[in-house]
C-alpha cells in the first residue's frame, strides 16, 4: 500500500479563518486535514490530530506537512514529544514556514531538531507573555471599574440555575470572559482586556447569561 501525505492546519474557534494556512500549504500535495480546537488540547486528542495519529501507527502516512511549528501542540513538550512520535515512524514532517524537514535522503535532520526545538521554546514563550499581558489587562479594567459611577447598574448575570444547555462547554473555553463578565465589565472593556472577540463575547454572554 502508497503511503500518504497529509497536510494538518489549526485555528482555535469556528469563528477564526484557516484561509492563511490553507493558502501557505497549497502547493504541496497531500490530504488536507483542519482542526477547529483550542491550541490548549494537545494533538494526540484533536479530532484530526487523532486521525493522523491513527495513520501513523498503521504506517500508512509517508509526510506530515504543517504550515507553522506551533499547530502541533500546546506548549513545547507537547510540540517536541509529537515530532519524536513521527521520527520514532519514519514519519518526515514538513514544517512550511521555517522551510525544514526532519527528514533529507532517509536521515533524520540535525538541524531541523535543532531549528523545531527553539521555534517551539518561542512559540511557548509568546504564549505566557500573552497570558500575562491578559491578565494584567483585566486587573486593570476591573480597577478602573471600581470607582464608576452606577456601578449598581451593570450586568449582574443570569441567576444560578438557569443556564442555557450546552453553554457551560463554550463558557469553560474563556474563563477570563467569564470573570469580567461576573464583575459588571462592558464588552469593550473585555475585548479590550482578553483579546477576545466581540461577537465570541457577546455569545458567552447571551448563552449563559442573559434571561
Amino acid at each position: 500500500m502508497e503511503k500518504k501525505i497529509y497536510k494538518y492546519t489549526r485555528v482555535s474557534t469556528e469563528e477564526q479563518n484557516e484561509a492563511r494556512q490553507v493558502d501557505g500549504l497549497k502547493d504541496y500535495k497531500g490530504e488536507l486535514f483542519i482542526d477547529k480546537i483550542s491550541g490548549k488540547i494537545p494533538f494526540a486528542e484533536r479530532p484530526q490530530g487523532k486521525k493522523i495519529i491513527k495513520a501513523v501507527n498503521e504506517d500508512s502516512i509517508l509526510e506530515l506537512i504543517v504550515f507553522d511549528i506551533d499547530r502541533l501542540g500546546r506548549d513545547t513538550i507537547d510540540i517536541l514529544e509529537t515530532l519524536k512520535f513521527m521520527k520514532e515512524n519514519k514519519v518526515c514532517v514538513t514544517v512550511h514556514k521555517l522551510g525544514v524537514k526532519s527528514f533529507v535522503e532517509g536521515k533524520s535532520s540535525p538541524a531541523f531538531e535543532l531549528i523545531t526545538t527553539v521555534m517551539a521554546t518561542l512559540a511557548q514563550m509568546e504564549v505566557d507573555r500573552s497570558r500575562e499581558r491578559q491578565t494584567d489587562g483585566i486587573a486593570a479594567e476591573r480597577k478602573k471599574d471600581e470607582n464608576r459611577e452606577f456601578k449598581d447598574k451593570a450586568y449582574k448575570g443570569r441567576k444560578i440555575g438557569s443556564k442555557n444547555k450546552g453553554s457551560e462547554d463554550l463558557v469553560g473555553k474563556y474563563p477570563d470572559v467569564k470573570a469580567c463578565l461576573e464583575s459588571g465589565m462592558s464588552i469593550n472593556k473585555i475585548v479590550i482586556a482578553t483579546k477576545v472577540s466581540r461577537s465570541t463575547v457577546k455569545r458567552i454572554r447571551k448563552e449563559y447569561y442573559e434571561s
